[in-house]
């Protein structure tokens, strides 16, 4: 009997690699990509058994067709004051709707009391999903590593360096590609991964100098880590186009960083999918050509 698993998010850096690696590895499933546009629908629906599907988080009246038919949960929603309130229209109707286990992408230091506001709208909705009853798989990744793609891949063309008010903080950056194939083992193999929580890191603990040398050895050329203001920084990000709750939320994150609080690394790729997490040396080998 085929299945159907939702995927929202299904085109963000995480989203689109979940979608990926169901469309190769689930074939007993049917996966329903959730978008926010009709072109993005498009995309999708490259891979084996996808079906693009245009979601709207505000219209609760709009979320029953989505789950219709679903079997399990992968919940990711855009970076927003709003999580909450999209997350909990969601959790709502899956409730409504039978859903036997929800996966959440959450964020590392997920917790009410967190300096960081994303942290703490994203462990209100980890409580939501507990008060459901439905079984549920909690990740909490650390920074990725694709970020230095999406966001100082711009300045790496460019400049051949990158800007961030981080001074000499470690973080245990972690590939996008690790944190789908620990939501898809969850996705796929059920109970042995219900109501647990994954904190999902890299294997090791770097600077943004050890990241900027990697990268240099990557793609043949000097990348430099410039270490810059937060004011600096914000303005940046204003020019960039960021909205001030992305801003304030970034800027907070980096001074998290600079306490050292994301330098602890986890085991938890390898324990769910049997193989180590992905080096930054790796990372930096495979997407060279998005720096150069």
């Amino acid at each position: 009997m085929v299945g159907t698993i939702l995927v929202t998010g299904a085109t963000g850096t995480v989203g689109s690699e979940v979608v990926r690696q169901l469309s190769r590895d689930a074939s007993s499933y049917n996966i329903k990509a959730g978008v926010h546009s009709v072109e993005n629908a498009n995309k999708v629906q490259q891979y084996d058994r996808v079906k693009g599907l245009q979601i709207d988080y505000d219209k609760i009246e709009g979320l029953e067709s989505a789950f219709k038919d679903v079997d399990k949960l992968f919940l990711l929603t855009h970076p927003s004051p709003k999580t909450v309130e999209h997350e909990s229209n969601l959790v709502t109707e899956a409730k409504k709707s039978g859903i036997k286990h929800i996966v959440k992408q959450s964020i590392r230091g997920a917790d009410l009391d967190a300096d960081v506001e994303a942290m703490r709208l994203h462990r209100q909705t980890e409580k939501l999903i507990e008060e459901s009853g439905i079984p549920y798989t909690f990740l909490r990744p650390n920074e990725f590593m694709q970020g230095f793609i999406n966001f100082q891949g711009t300045t790496i063309k460019s400049n051949n360096a990158f800007y961030i008010p981080a001074e000499d903080a470690k973080v245990s950056f972690v590939d996008a590609r690790d944190i789908a194939a620990v939501a898809v083992k969850a996705l796929l193999e059920g109970d042995k991964h219900y109501n647990k929580t994954y904190m999902i890191t890299g294997p090791e603990a770097l600077s943004y100098h050890q990241a900027a040398d990697i990268l240099s050895k990557a793609t043949g050329k000097k990348i430099d880590y410039v270490n810059i203001s937060d004011e600096e920084a914000r303005g940046g990000m204003k020019e960039a186009g960021l909205d001030d709750w992305l801003i304030n939320t970034i800027s907070d994150l980096y001074t998290v960083y600079r306490k050292g609080y994301a330098s602890s690394v986890s085991s938890a790729v390898e324990e769910v999918t049997g193989r180590k997490a992905t080096a930054f040396v790796e990372f930096a080998k495979d997407y060279a050509d998005a720096f150069i």
